[in-house]
C-alpha cells in the first residue's frame, strides 16, 4: 500500500475540504483508495468513509500503538491510502509533538503534503515553511495553497519553488461556500460532504487547479506490518447502530466481526434485542435523540433484563448516558444507578490513560487502555467507580467508569487493538 498524509500549519487551514476533494477525485479517477484520520476523531473518519465508499480507519500512536496503526492500514485492502492530519502538523499531546500528524507520518512511513492558507503575507511564507520543512526532516514534500486568489497563485508558486525544495501542486480558490468548520471532535458532520453534486464541484476544482499526477508520485509504501491473527469465538455480539448510536472505531467493528457473530440493532426503533450474549454501545448523538430513546420502553426493559441476567454490556462515550436511570429527566435503561445530564461544552476533553481498580469484563485489576474523551454529558448522583483516569503530561487524575454485574460503562473511547488480551477477556464465551 502506498500513501500520503495531508496536514497543515494549524486548524481551520482547510484540511478537511482539501482532503475530501482529493479523496473523491482519486476515487473518480478509478483508484483503489482508502482514507484514514489521524488522531481519535470519529466524525471526520466517518465523513472520509462516506466519500471513499470504503472502510476508513484511524491512525493514532497513543491509542493504538505502532502495531495497531499497521493493523488498521493492513485490513483496508487498498492500493492507496490518504490520511487527513489533525490540528497543526506538529501539535501533539500537551505542549509536545508526540502523537502529532508529523509523529504519525514518521511512524507509518508517510510523506506530507501541506495545506497552506496565506494570511496577509508574501515572502514571510518562505521562512515559515522552511522551519516546518526542516523540523519535519524533509518529510514535508509538497504544498497546496488554499483560499488563494487565482491571480496571486503564480506569484506564490514561483516564490516558493525558487526558494525552497518544495513542490507546489496547485491551489484552491477562496470561495465562501466551501468553508468547512473543522469538527475538532465536536460531533458536527457537514452534510454537504455526503452530497455527490457538491463533491462533483470539488472534483472539477481539483481537475482545474491541482496537478494530480505530481500528487500521486508523492505516494510511497507505508509500514503495514504483518497481519494479526484473530481468534474466532462463539460469542454473539449485538451492536447498537442507528441515528443516535453510530460513532465507532472501524478497527473495533472489524475485530468484533472477525472474532464474534455480529448483528446490528436500533435502540430507537427496535423493541427487542437480537439473540446475543454481548451488547456494544458506541458513541453518537444520544442527547439529540434522548426523548425518542426514552419512549422506547420495550427496548429499555429488554436491556435492563439482559443486564440482570448477567449479560455482558460495554457502553462508551456518549452512549453511557443511555444506561443510567435518566438523562436530563428523560427515562433511560437504568442499568447503572444515578443520572446523567448533558452539557454545552465537552467534558474532560482529550487523551486519557485508564487503569481498572477492580476486575471487570474488559480486564483485570491494574490493566487498562489509553483512551480519548470527547462527550457532552456527565454523571450526577453517580454509583461507585471502576477506574482511575489520568491525563498524559498532566497532573490531572480522577475516578470514573461504572460497573454493574457484567456491565461496564466508560465515558472514555478506546481502541480494542491497543490491548488484545483485554479484548478477548471482553468477548470470552
Amino acid at each position: 500500500m502506498k500513501g500520503i498524509m495531508i496536514s497543515a500549519p494549524n486548524s481551520n487551514s482547510g484540511k478537511t475540504i482539501v482532503s475530501s476533494a482529493l479523496l473523491y477525485s482519486l476515487k473518480k479517477e478509478g483508484l483503489d483508495i482508502s482514507a484514514f484520520k489521524t488522531g481519535p476523531d470519529q466524525v471526520d473518519r466517518k465523513i472520509l468513509e462516506i466519500i471513499s465508499g470504503k472502510r476508513a480507519g484511524n491512525l493514532d500512536p497513543f491509542m493504538m500503538g505502532q502495531a495497531g496503526m499497521e493493523f488498521s492500514l493492513n485490513i483496508s485492502n487498498s492500493e492507496y491510502a490518504l490520511a487527513e492530519g489533525v490540528m497543526g502538523c506538529f501539535d501533539g499531546i500537551g505542549s509536545t509533538w508526540e502523537n502529532s500528524s508529523f509523529d504519525t507520518a514518521e511512524k507509518i512511513g508517510s510523506d506530507i503534503v501541506l495545506v497552506y492558507s496565506p494570511q496577509g503575507e508574501m515572502f514571510t511564507i518562505i521562512p515559515k515553511l522552511k522551519g516546518m520543512i526542516d523540523f519535519s526532516k524533509n518529510r514535508i514534500r509538497a504544498i497546496i495553497l488554499n483560499k488563494t486568489n487565482a491571480k496571486l497563485y503564480p506569484l506564490y508558486k514561483k516564490m516558493i519553488e525558487d526558494n525552497l525544495e518544495l513542490q507546489v501542486l496547485g491551489f484552491f480558490p477562496k470561495i465562501s461556500e466551501f468553508e468547512i468548520e473543522e469538527s475538532g471532535l465536536g460531533l458536527n458532520i457537514d452534510e454537504r460532504l455526503k452530497d455527490e453534486k457538491f463533491l462533483d464541484v470539488l472534483y472539477k476544482i481539483v481537475k482545474d487547479n491541482i496537478d494530480i499526477k505530481k500528487f500521486l508520485n508523492l505516494f510511497q509504501p507505508l509500514k503495514t506490518g504483518s497481519k494479526i491473527e484473530i481468534k474466532k469465538t462463539k460469542t454473539r455480539t449485538a451492536i447498537a447502530m442507528d441515528e443516535a448510536f453510530n460513532l465507532y472505531y472501524s478497527e473495533n467493528i472489524f475485530l468484533l466481526e472477525k472474532s464474534t457473530e455480529v448483528t446490528y440493532f436500533s435502540p430507537l426503533k427496535d423493541e427487542a434485542l437480537p439473540d446475543c450474549n454481548f451488547l456494544y454501545f458506541g458513541s453518537g448523538q444520544i442527547n439529540k435523540y434522548k426523548e425518542a430513546l426514552s419512549k422506547n420502553i420495550a427496548m429499555q426493559k429488554a436491556i435492563k433484563k439482559f443486564a440482570e441476567a448477567e449479560g455482558r454490556i460495554l457502553a462508551e462515550g456518549e452512549a453511557l448516558s443511555y444506561l443510567f436511570e435518566d438523562l436530563d429527566g428523560f427515562k433511560m435503561c437504568g442499568v447503572f444507578q444515578g443520572s446523567a445530564e448533558s452539557s454545552r461544552t465537552l467534558q474532560n476533553f482529550g487523551y486519557k490513560q485508564l487503569e481498572f481498580t477492580d476486575d471487570c469484563i474488559l480486564g483485570k485489576k491494574g490493566s487498562g487502555f489509553n483512551a480519548a474523551e470527547y462527550h457532552k454529558s456527565k454523571a450526577v448522583a453517580k454509583p461507585p467507580t471502576i477506574a482511575i483516569v489520568t491525563k498524559p503530561h498532566s497532573s490531572l487524575s480522577f475516578e470514573d467508569g461504572y460497573k454493574y454485574k457484567n456491565c461496564l460503562g466508560l465515558f472514555q473511547n478506546i481502541h480494542f487493538i491497543y490491548n488484545l488480551e483485554n479484548f478477548y477477556n471482553l468477548i470470552q464465551n
